[in-house]
């Protein structure tokens, strides 16, 4: 009895000291990322297992972050001596982070990503720092009352805004403000449409001219038949059909009413000269310089970076958007943008966006810019006004050195600018 007793004690012993050694041996990737809401993670969550089983021998622990405070935390987290090996960046961050990022060779991906999407992730020097996973961009809503379609004029999508007011019910068309990032998805594609070439080009100043105030101008004509709220006001407001038109998310197309009494439309309406575009925005991977797990990283990168990866999750999360990667096949894209009504509108949408130029300064821009365009649609300043305003502030702003405020990883990994992934 006594025996058996011992020998059961030595098998429970040895399992303990088995499982202790297997933790022990397997390697760790640290993945920091903003999937943050209970879907999202769960999608996300769901590929991270499907990566540990193939490799059993490397755990993904993941740290969720909040839009609100996440690029103040992967600052820091970045410039310490332990960042995170992997970080899921904005693509308009990666020329923030870039120098706390590991260069990765363009061959690996390039040739697999949607020719429309490739330049995300790759900074003004050529080198690709992160890994466009998916995109998106704020598409055009009309509603159906309007009876329009991407071929109206400028003249008569006005009118037909005019004719659609009636408030307190109806409201012609819908302006973000004082929503910080969201103003310049929802505002800044009517200044193009309506002629001016605000962030067209780096300095940011030089478009602050004549160009931005006939635009200002035009969009002027629209304020009397508009209603200012922050995003999830209008898209409530969407939601129980009291829009003429708003540019807003795919995810309002995993709704049924929304897709009931609306539709996309492939561009927005424009004066001549112009295209309709939007602003094309992306959710990007990529592996830290001073990461201490570089090989397994790049294997969840590798893993995540497919199509039918990002599928899963877009599908799984509407408001994701689309994969950044070239579809396998014509049914592969097929299945994925006949799931519900308009969601090739707004792919087409997506792929006719313009990605925003890159420089370290574009965050510190794009406050003064949705600052001076709130104060502009509430009319509390001219177009004049505004305009004179943004050249003022962002002409400062290019005065300061670009270089006097970057995220910088310590040392040694300074030295390591030309390192790439392999």
């Amino acid at each position: 009895m006594i025996a058996r007793w011992e020998l059961l004690v030595s098998i429970v012993i040895a399992s303990s000291l088995g499982s202790c050694t297997s933790e022990r041996e397997q390697r760790v990737v640290r993945v920091w990322h903003f999937w943050s809401e209970p879907a999202q993670e769960r999608a996300f969550r769901s590929l991270v297992d499907s990566f540990e089983r193939k490799h059993p021998n490397v755990r993904i622990e993941l740290v969720p972050l909040l839009w609100s405070d996440g690029k103040a935390k992967l600052q820091i987290a970045l410039a310490s001596n332990a960042p995170p090996d992997v970080v899921h960046i904005g693509a308009e961050w990666v020329a923030d982070f870039a120098p706390a990022l590991l260069p990765i060779k363009r061959a690996q991906f390039d040739p697999f990503l949607d020719s429309a999407f490739a330049s995300l992730g790759v900074c003004d020097d050529g080198i690709r720092y992160a890994i466009p996973w998916t995109v998106n961009a704020r598409v055009l809503f009309v509603h159906t009352a309007l009876g329009i379609d991407s071929t109206v004029s400028w003249g008569e999508f006005l009118a037909r805004i005019r004719a659609f007011h009636s408030p307190p019910n109806r409201y012609g068309i819908g302006f973000c403000v004082s929503d910080p990032h969201n103003v310049l998805k929802r505002v800044l594609p009517w200044v193009w449409a309506a002629g001016g070439h605000l962030f067209a080009t780096v300095p940011w100043s030089a478009a602050a001219d004549s160009t931005l105030v006939a635009a200002l101008a035009q969009i002027e004509m629209l304020l009397p038949a508009s209603i200012n709220e922050q995003s999830r006001q209008l898209d409530a407001r969407v939601r129980r059909g009291q829009l003429g038109a708003v540019l807003s998310g795919v995810w309002l197309l995993a709704d049924s009413a929304v897709c009931s009494q609306y539709r996309v439309l492939p561009t927005i309406p424009h004066l001549p000269g112009t295209t309709g575009a939007s602003i094309l925005s992306g959710d990007c991977y990529a592996i830290a310089r001073g990461a201490s797990n570089r090989e397994d990283a790049f294997a969840f990168v590798k893993h995540l970076a497919t199509w039918n990866q990002a599928e899963v999750f877009c599908t799984t999360v509407p408001d994701a958007g689309f994969p950044a990667f070239r579809p396998p096949s014509e049914r592969a894209r097929d299945r994925l943008l006949d799931r519900a009504s308009h969601w090739r509108a707004a792919y087409a949408q997506t792929r006719n966006s313009v990605l925003l130029p890159r420089a370290i300064s574009f965050l510190e821009a794009e406050r003064i810019v949705e600052e001076q365009l709130t104060l502009f649609l509430y009319r509390q300043q001219s177009s004049d006004e505004t305009v004179a305003a943004m050249k003022t502030k962002l002409s400062a702003l290019g005065k300061v050195r670009a270089d006097s405020n970057p995220v910088v990883p310590t040392v040694p990994y300074q030295s390591e600018r030309v390192a790439v992934v392999h």
